[in-house]
């Protein structure tokens, strides 16, 4: 016959390896925490124009508006998202004739652009900053035709 302290001996005894082992499962995600966040900071950007990517040669209808959406990115490749409320883009058409860009006051990485009514072909450079000059980065020149 066993005595009440014989009963638990094994009980005990099991403790702490099940201790040992919730220590360890818990630390399993522990590395994934620790990886580094994305910078806010971009190394590209991007044009879209209706979730097509036209960074290679953007192409505006003359004398229409085309809704332009600038788009950063990481070293890494990865879109750099959640950053649009404290950052603002810009877009600086050369010649400056060739189109004029209007930020969309809710959405300061969507522009409004409306292309001369002649066709001709320029250029585009992307600025990014913490304020409204957007001049602490630029991108580019892009091509632009106006067809």
């Amino acid at each position: 016959m066993q005595t009440p302290v014989a009963r638990r001996a094994p009980a005990r005894l099991m403790a702490v390896p099940m201790l040992m082992l919730s220590f360890t499962l818990g630390a399993c995600g522990g590395d994934e925490a620790a990886a580094p966040a994305h910078t806010h900071t971009p190394a590209s950007a991007k044009l879209f124009v209706n979730n097509v990517d036209e960074t290679a040669n953007l192409t505006l209808a003359a004398g229409a508006s085309t809704r332009v959406v600038v788009k950063f990115y990481a070293d890494d490749g990865d879109e750099i998202t959640g950053i649009e409320a404290d950052h603002f883009a810009s877009l600086t058409f050369t010649p400056g004739a060739l189109a004029t860009a209007v930020e969309d006051a809710a959405a300061h990485f969507e522009f409004d652009v409306t292309a001369q009514a002649a066709p001709g072909t320029g250029t585009v450079v992307v600025g990014w900053g913490h304020d409204a000059a957007a001049d602490q980065l630029s991108f580019g020149p892009f091509d632009v035709t106006v067809p």
